[in-house]
């Protein structure tokens, strides 16, 4: 059985800075994938504020 734990506030804000250098990225080379990285940017930033 697998139990699920959530990431520490410390991952949370390393994913996030790398989200946010896929996005500058993405907005110049890839821009069919800025939409779900902004999703995802969002998404941490929200559990990032709850704790």
């Amino acid at each position: 059985m697998t139990t699920h734990h959530e990431p520490s506030a410390e991952n949370l804000a390393h994913r996030l800075k790398e989200v946010e250098r896929e996005l500058a990225r993405a907005e110049k080379d890839n821009p069919e994938h800025v939409h779900a990285l902004t999703e995802e940017k969002k998404k941490l930033e929200g559990q990032l504020s709850q704790r």
